[in-house]
């Protein structure tokens, strides 16, 4: 009868509730007294495992101080309102602009020649080899054009970021500004103007459409 009394109480604390007056009672300050010891265990487990990982600096999260130091000296930009310098960043933004621009600018230049070809009279009088050699002569100065052109534009757009970085809107007409009225300035690039600005709307369409994805 006494280990039937007894039998959810740990065997340590059975004298706890071994007398036969108030079992129910003492049974109940057991079960208590065994809580606050469940529980104070459980906290003092919990600050040993913090303490461990707080002593134990994750190796991933490691930062050398080198770059801590270069961080807090870092500025944005020129006039501390614009991107940081990356020379990375212009090499391929030149890149980019000088391939594109040489190869939308031998399409238009090819375009153009086969048009003067077709309308010209003296030309259409010359052998094929004339007009072969006019076509290339017409596309590689085409391409040209347009390579240093858009190069020179997104160049611009990149130096503008870095100044002040006011926006790719505003990035946009600063550049086109500059590079366009550069065309205009002579006249043997004039006739050049609406390409160059088909070709930077293209541009800015693109941009639009990512932005908007």
């Amino acid at each position: 009868m006494s280990w039937e009394r007894s039998r959810f109480i740990p065997w340590s604390r059975i004298q706890d509730v071994s007398g036969p007056d108030g079992y129910e009672s003492q049974k109940e300050k057991v079960y208590r007294a065994l809580a606050r010891e469940a529980t104070r265990e459980k906290d003092l487990l919990e600050h040993s495992k913090n303490n461990a990982s707080q002593a134990t600096p994750n190796a991933q999260s490691f930062v050398p101080p080198e770059v801590l130091a270069q961080q807090a000296q870092k500025k944005k930009g020129l006039f501390n309102s614009g991107v940081d310098y990356s020379t990375p960043d212009l090499v391929r933004t030149l890149a980019f602009g000088g391939c594109i621009g040489a190869i939308t600018g031998s399409v238009f230049g090819f375009m153009d020649g086969m048009r003067t070809a077709q309308e010209s009279s003296i030309i259409k009088n010359t052998s094929n080899m004339a007009k072969t050699k006019y076509l290339i002569e017409g596309t590689s100065r085409s391409g040209i054009i347009f390579g240093a052109f858009f190069s020179g534009f997104h160049c611009l757009k990149y130096g503008i970021r870095i100044a002040t970085d006011p926006g790719l809107v505003y990035e946009a007409i600063g550049a086109s500004v500059l590079s366009l009225g550069a065309l205009a300035a002579k006249p043997a690039t004039r006739p050049s103007l609406p390409y160059a600005a088909m070709l930077i709307g293209m541009d800015c369409f693109s941009i639009y459409m990512k932005e908007d994805v």
